[in-house]
């Protein structure tokens, strides 16, 4: 099982060269870019014939299974949190001062438009990436990295439990950008508000105004209207919190992630 795009060509390559009897399942996540340009996704698209390929969201599993073709296999892959550890907390973290939690890492995350939409009179919005950005009133920027693990899983859970809600800003992308984030954030009985992507997941689950607040990509008249909205009203934003949790524990958890992939590899041939 390859899980980034170096491993998982590079495995159909060797199977391609007959250097590799293994099967292969490759999660694919931001393959698609490869595949734009013509001598890329001609050679992309032999060594991945060879393979598996399954995507982490529905629409990106739609967008690949297209692209490349009917001699390739395109999967769907459920994608899941542990729900056992993003669990709602007793209320007594986040400290006295309140503010919302936006973060991450990835290149397709839109702060700038975030940034642009944030009043001054609204709590205060804490940032915690490793991009550089420009300062700006009402705003905290901490630093974090997941792999260098700057802040451990239970400070990111903490942050999350203390925030009044979650937000993630994300360029239009058919990745399924912002995945990990929202679905932790979701976990621990948090709304989220979460730009409305092509590459979203699971739309059947991810229900504006029920389960989470979708605004369109790059608009920062909705993102600000959202945030308002979920600011003077806490009962709503608690009611989406709470259906979101629910959506977690009976189906985007780490227990029906193991299942899927029990399911794709159990059928390889």
């Amino acid at each position: 099982v390859a899980t980034t795009n170096a491993f998982g060509i590079s495995l159909g390559v060797l199977r391609w060269l007959k250097l590799l009897d293994a099967r292969v399942v490759f999660v694919a996540m931001g393959v698609g870019d490869l595949l734009r340009q013509p001598v890329r996704r001609w050679a992309i698209g032999r060594a991945l014939k060879m393979v598996h390929t399954v995507a982490i969201s529905r629409a990106e599993a739609a967008y690949l299974d297209k692209v490349m073709g009917k001699d390739h296999r395109v999967g769907y892959l459920t994608f899941g949190v542990d729900a056992g550890f993003w669990t709602p907390g007793d209320g007594r973290e986040g400290g006295n001062e309140p503010y919302v939690l936006s973060i991450g890492n990835d290149t397709h995350r839109d702060y700038a438009t975030l940034i642009a939409a944030w009043n001054t009179d609204f709590p205060k919005l804490r940032i915690v990436t490793s991009h550089v950005l420009e300062e700006a009133e009402n705003v905290e920027v901490i630093a974090g990295d997941w792999r260098s693990q700057i802040l451990s899983d239970e400070q990111v859970r903490d942050l999350v439990r203390g925030a009044r809600f979650v937000v993630v800003p994300v360029r239009q992308t058919i990745q399924p950008s912002g995945q990990s984030v929202c679905l932790q954030a979701m976990s621990c009985g948090k709304a989220v508000i979460m730009s409305d992507i092509d590459g979203l997941w699971e739309r059947g689950l991810m229900s504006d105004g029920e389960t989470c607040v979708l605004v369109p990509c790059g608009s920062v008249p909705a993102l600000h209207s959202a945030a308002a909205g979920l600011l003077a009203r806490p009962s709503h934003a608690a009611r989406i919190g709470k259906a979101a949790r629910k959506v977690v524990e009976n189906h985007l958890n780490v227990e029906a992630m193991a299942s899927s992939m029990r399911k794709l590899v159990s059928g390889l041939s």
